[in-house]
């Protein structure tokens, strides 16, 4: 069911708790179709449900001066979120490219992605010795909690009114989002680099001991878990019933949801970091460290494989049957999903690291600190 958030702006520029404030003036609202927390859903698919052909148009650019983490974009109603990794979360127009505002008080470590709530945004960070996750009240300008919940370098996931993520301490969060109080915590006993993906009553991340895990909503107990012998710092992909993540293995998995078995897997042949996407026909897109994206099919067999100049760390994003891919090699491609020929790209100023957002008909990707703005539409590059 198609629901709306809706929160009116009309606060002014704060300075509380050592944070500038937003200043927006009009009505925001949270649509299903928007890209509100990291993968663009709990199932972490990377696929918007909007279609953006290529080419692409260069609208707007904006030197925040502070590089930005490899999921640390967020867009909602004609306004983009960017948590920079100095620990301050920028806001935009899309329309114009001008900053609505800033917030500073997000440690010194801010690589995750905003998680928007409506009137309300949640952010993950690190490098603050009192806090590490908060909720702030966008029309009061005001904090709502500050939780510490360890140095977390996990994006915030949102699913049926519970928020959840991992953390450098070893454990993974369940808490409740109206407080920021502790529902339950699960030690994996090894540091969390994996933005869990959640489907039923089961969340699934992977740790730096080498295991992935399946852990019971409800109780926080462990359902099942995989020992794949190295760091597993990929974001899991859900579909139906199997999750699909990439190791520093160089192996590309498929598990059981359920059970946990290990229903095949796949030498890519270069470590995999970054998330997945899924296309309209169930296949699975991936980019390794090499520099190569893949087309998987749930089978486990390569449709096709594209070659970049540059490491891909990010994750791809799926619009249509077109792909959004970034790399080291200072470029943003978009991909044809059926055959990998690449259609269009643009050399940005800087290394990309990472993923691109997809808001209607505007693409949003960063490049260390440069936040980029590309359109379908035929406009001039706005200043």
């Amino acid at each position: 069911m198609k629901y709306i958030i809706a929160a009116v702006f009309t606060f002014v520029l704060l300075y509380i708790s050592g944070c500038s404030g937003i200043t927006v003036d009009k009505i925001i609202k949270v649509d299903q179709d928007d890209w509100t927390m990291s993968g663009g859903s709990p199932q972490q698919q990377h696929a918007s449900k909007y279609v953006l052909a290529p080419p692409l148009n260069l609208m707007w650019d904006y030197n925040i001066e502070g590089g930005v983490g490899p999921s640390g974009i967020t867009a909602s109603d004609a306004v983009v979120f960017v948590n920079a990794l100095q620990g301050e979360l920028f806001t935009f127009d899309i329309n114009s490219g001008g900053k609505i505002g800033n917030l500073k008080f997000l440690g010194k470590d801010c690589s995750t992605a905003p998680l928007i709530l409506g009137k309300d945004v949640v952010f993950t960070y690190a490098g603050d010795k009192k806090y590490s996750v908060a909720s702030y009240d966008l029309t009061a300008g005001k904090i709502n909690w500050r939780k510490n919940y360890g140095d977390i370098q996990t994006s915030p996931v949102l699913y049926e009114g519970y928020i959840y993520f991992g953390s450098l301490n070893g454990n993974f969060y369940k808490i409740d989002l109206n407080s920021g109080r502790m529902i339950w915590k699960f030690n994996s006993k090894g540091q969390i680099h994996s933005t869990c993906a959640l489907k039923g009553s089961v969340a699934v991340f992977g740790n730096d001991k080498g295991f992935v895990y399946g852990i019971d909503l409800n109780s926080g107990a462990e359902l099942w878990k995989v020992d794949l012998k190295l760091p597993v710092m990929s974001t899991p992909l859900v579909n139906e019933k199997n999750v699909f993540i990439g190791c520093n293995d160089s192996n590309f998995y498929s598990i059981s949801l359920d059970s946990g078995r290990v229903n095949w897997k796949l030498n890519l042949h270069s470590k995999l970091i970054g998330g997945s996407a899924l296309d309209a026909g169930g296949n699975l897109i991936t980019g390794a460290v090499d520099g190569s994206i893949y087309s998987i099919s749930s089978a486990g067999e390569v449709n096709w494989k594209t070659g970049t100049g540059g490491a891909v760390i990010s994750s791809p994003v799926v619009s249509g049957n077109y792909i959004y891919v970034s790399s080291y090699d200072s470029y943003i491609y978009s991909i044809d999903a059926s055959d990998g020929r690449v259609l269009w790209s643009s050399l940005l100023e800087n290394k990309v690291k990472t993923t691109p957002v997809i808001w209607k008909e505007y693409l949003f990707v960063a490049a260390d600190e440069i936040v980029y703005c590309f359109t379908s539409r035929n406009v001039e590059k706005k200043y």
